[in-house]
């Protein structure tokens, strides 16, 4: 018989042992049971070690807990230790991200790497690849608040271009897979990617991206995570606006300038590889062009919510 296709399942914790254990009996129930689960721990104070170092042998032999007196200092920067292990490890053809504290449908890797595998067989194994899903966002205690995440964040990821990515991300980092010929070009990560996920969907623009509109995880929402989805509804974002209207001026500026920085890192990095940035060098002379100028074609650039768009066009340059 034929030996499943090996897929690494890039696990990053910190402080994650309320949720851990149930993301964990996720991925042992996962139909496609041929991975190996690599776990980079970012320094946690709780009882996260114990609950993996308990579940080793439930894995039976799958699961890898990288060197625990490294510190890599963030989200973004804990999921590249786990790329660069995946990549010197040289196991695995496919990769997935997994955050601490979500729930995986069992469905969710054989159908992302379904999914990868079709993109390689239209396009080549040495085209980067990525597939990414909807989600099904719930409360801490698993209750559905809305059955898409794309629906709930008024987004289209199914639309999305390459052009459209250098400024808005709409790839959600633990409903991604990915192939080695992306995390090859992924790597290293420059300082300044504002996130992993965001990174390797922008660099799938050189390569091919697939998205399923079917939810294959529950994204479960706590008060404590990283990024997470938010109601983006007008009456609540007008509410944050009047609360705190002078930080969120701040984070949409502060935005706007990462995006500038993470495509000009984009940029170079593919003129490093010999692909083609033109694409890219048009968007970041037109981000230097005057507002009335900006305001004719920024649609071209900016999509999502009016408000969202509206903001970038006003307060980034």
């Amino acid at each position: 018989m034929t030996q499943p296709a090996p897929v690494d399942i890039l696990l990053a914790t910190y402080n994650g042992a309320r949720y851990l254990a149930p993301q964990l009996d996720s991925l042992l129930a996962q139909t496609h049971s041929h991975f190996r689960l690599l776990v980079s721990d970012d320094g946690s104070s709780d009882d996260t070690l114990t609950i993996l170092r308990r579940y080793e042998a439930a894995f039976g032999g799958r699961m890898l807990l990288l060197p625990t007196d490294v510190r890599s200092g963030g989200v973004a920067r804990n999921f590249e230790r786990l790329m660069r292990a995946s990549a010197e490890h040289g196991q695995a053809r496919w990769m997935a991200f997994c955050d601490q504290d979500d729930v995986w449908l069992p469905e969710k890797t054989a159908r992302l790497l379904a999914a990868v595998q079709a993109l390689e067989a239209a396009h080549g194994t040495s085209t980067p690849c990525l597939a990414h899903s909807d989600l099904t966002v719930v409360d801490q205690g698993l209750q559905v608040l809305s059955p898409s995440f794309a629906a709930y964040q008024r987004i289209a990821p199914a639309d999305i271009n390459p052009r459209t990515l250098l400024s808005v991300n709409q790839v959600t980092g633990c409903a991604m897979l990915i192939n080695r010929a992306l995390l090859e070009l992924a790597l290293p990560m420059p300082a300044d990617v504002v996130m992993h996920d965001w990174w390797l969907a922008q660099l799938s623009g050189s390569g091919a991206r697939q998205y399923l509109p079917e939810p294959l995880i529950l994204y479960r929402q706590h008060g404590r995570n990283q990024l997470g989805a938010r109601d983006r509804g007008l009456a609540s974002r007008l509410k944050r606006l009047a609360s705190d209207g002078g930080a969120v001026v701040r984070r949409v500026r502060q935005l706007g300038r990462g995006t500038r920085a993470q495509a000009e890192a984009l940029q170079q990095r593919l003129q490093q590889r010999g692909l083609s940035a033109g694409y890219v060098a048009e968007y970041l002379a037109w981000r230097q062009r005057s507002l009335p100028q900006r305001a004719l074609t920024y649609k071209t650039y900016y999509v999502g919510p009016a408000l969202d768009c509206l903001s970038r066009l006003l307060l980034w340059h």
